[in-house]
C-alpha cells in the first residue's frame, strides 16, 4: 500500500516553498523535489532557465526503452493574492480536518506528492516492472507552458503521458484551447466638453462587449460541451477630460478541438464590422494553446479506467477537461497519447483557503501504482 504518512509530508513541504508564478521561482521547489527522486533511485537532472526558473526530471530505466510513460505535472502556482483573506498562511501546508492546506495543494503539488506516492511504493517494491518512467515536474504551466515546451524541445519523449491536474480521478481525454484574442478599438480624442466633436472608442468597445455576450456557438463536442468567449481585460482612455481615442478589449476563447483559430478570427471581424467600420478596429491573437483530444479506445485510456475502478470500485467514464493545460504541447507537438489525471476539484483550484483531501491524494497514488504495473508489465 501507498504510504499516506510519506503524501502528506511530502505534500505539505511543497506547499511550503513559495513558487507563485508569476514571478516564476521554480528553482528552489524543483532542487527539493529533486532530492526525493535520488532517493527513489531515479536519474535525475534539475533544468534550470531563465535565473530561477527550473524543471526537473526524474528517469527510471534505459534511454528509448519501450514501454514507457510520462507522469507530467507542475511546479508553479497562481500567486496566493491578498493573504488577508484566508484564513490559514497560505504557505503553511497544514493539515486540517483530513485536508493539506496552502496555495497549490490542489493545483498541483498534493498531486506531485501522489505522482512520488506511487514511485516511492515501486521502488520500495524494487521496481516490478519493465519499460521507463519519466516523471516530469515543470515550470510555468500557469502561464505560458515554458517548461514543457522546453523538455519536448529537448526531444524527450515516452510511449503515453498522464498530466497531473485536478480532476476528481475522472480520466479526461480532452480539453478546451484557449485563444486569447484583444481587440484595438480607434476613435478621435477631442475636449470632453465636445464630445460630438470626436469618436469615442469606449463606445464601440461597449458594443462590441454588449454583442459578445448574445453570441451562440453551433459548436458542440461530446466531451467538452460548448466553446466560451469572455472579456476579461478592458483598457482605454488617458485622462477624465478626454475623449478617449483608443480602447482594447481582452478575450478569453475556449475553443474546441474542431475549431481553427484563423476561422474564429474571421467570425469576430464579421461581427464587428456589422456596427463599427473597418478603419476603426483591429484584431490580433495575444496567445493560443491549442485544444487536445485522446482518442477513447487508447489504450491507456482502458487501463486508467481499470485502474480506477479497482481502486476505487466504481465504473468512471471519460469525461473532458475544461481548463487548459500541457496536454496540449504533449499531444499537439510531441505527439504523445495523454490523459489527464488527478485527485482534486478543478473548482478549489486557484480560490482563497485552497485545500485537498488527504484521502483522495492516497487513491490517486495507489491508482497510479496500478496505471504504471498495467502500462509497463
Amino acid at each position: 500500500m501507498v504510504s499516506q504518512d510519506y503524501i502528506v509530508e511530502i505534500a505539505s513541504k511543497l506547499v511550503k516553498i513559495n513558487s507563485e508564478n508569476p514571478p516564476g521561482r521554480e528553482f528552489d521547489i524543483a532542487s527539493f523535489v529533486a532530492d526525493e527522486l535520488v532517493k527513489l533511485g531515479m536519474k535525475t537532472v534539475i533544468d534550470r532557465f531563465e535565473d530561477s526558473r527550473a524543471n526537473v526530471i526524474g528517469i527510471w530505466g534505459e534511454e528509448y526503452q519501450s514501454p514507457s510513460i510520462m507522469l507530467n505535472t507542475h511546479l508553479d502556482t497562481v500567486p496566493a493574492g491578498d493573504r488577508g483573506k484566508w484564513s490559514f498562511p497560505p504557505f503553511s501546508g497544514e493539515v486540517r480536518e483530513g485536508k493539506i492546506c496552502g496555495r497549490g495543494a490542489v493545483d498541483a503539488k498534493g498531486i506531485l506528492a501522489s505522482f512520488l506516492g506511487a514511485l516511492r511504493e515501486l521502488a520500495d517494491r524494487s521496481w516490478p516492472i519493465r519499460g521507463r518512467i519519466v516523471l516530469a515536474a515543470v515550470a510555468d504551466e500557469e502561464v505560458e507552458g515554458k517548461g514543457t515546451k522546453k523538455i519536448i524541445a529537448s526531444n524527450l519523449r515516452t510511449d503515453y503521458a498522464i498530466v497531473g491536474e485536478p480532476t476528481s480521478l475522472f480520466v479526461c481525454i480532452a480539453h478546451k484551447g484557449r485563444l486569447v484574442i484583444e481587440v484595438d478599438f480607434h476613435g478621435r480624442s477631442v475636449h470632453a466638453s465636445t464630445p460630438s466633436n470626436g469618436v469615442n472608442a469606449i463606445y464601440y468597445a461597449s458594443q462590441f462587449i454588449e454583442k459578445i455576450q448574445k453570441i451562440k456557438f453551433k459548436e458542440q463536442h461530446s466531451f467538452l460541451g460548448s466553446p466560451t468567449c469572455t472579456p476579461t481585460l478592458i483598457r482605454g482612455g488617458i485622462k477624465d477630460n478626454i475623449v478617449p481615442d483608443n480602447c482594447s478589449v481582452t478575450l478569453d476563447f475556449r475553443i474546441l478541438p474542431s475549431m481553427k483559430p484563423n476561422r474564429v478570427l474571421r467570425t469576430l471581424e464579421k461581427i464587428i464590422r456589422e456596427d463599427i467600420p473597418r478603419k476603426h478596429f483591429q484584431v490580433r491573437v495575444v496567445n493560443y494553446i491549442p485544444p487536445a483530444e485522446t482518442p477513447t479506445e487508447n489504450l491507456l485510456v482502458r487501463i486508467a479506467r481499470e485502474s480506477i475502478r479497482e481502486v476505487t470500485g466504481k465504473r468512471v467514464m471519460v469525461k473532458g477537461f475544461q481548463a487548459t493545460c500541457d496536454m496540449s504541447f504533449l499531444v499537439n507537438h510531441a505527439r504523445i497519447p495523454t490523459i489527464i489525471l488527478g485527485p482534486g476539484r478543478i473548482e478549489d483550484a486557484h480560490v482563497v483557503d485552497e485545500a485537498v483531501e488527504v484521502q483522495e491524494l492516497v487513491k490517486a497514488a495507489d491508482i497510479y501504482v496500478k496505471i504504471l504495473e498495467k502500462t509497463l508489465k
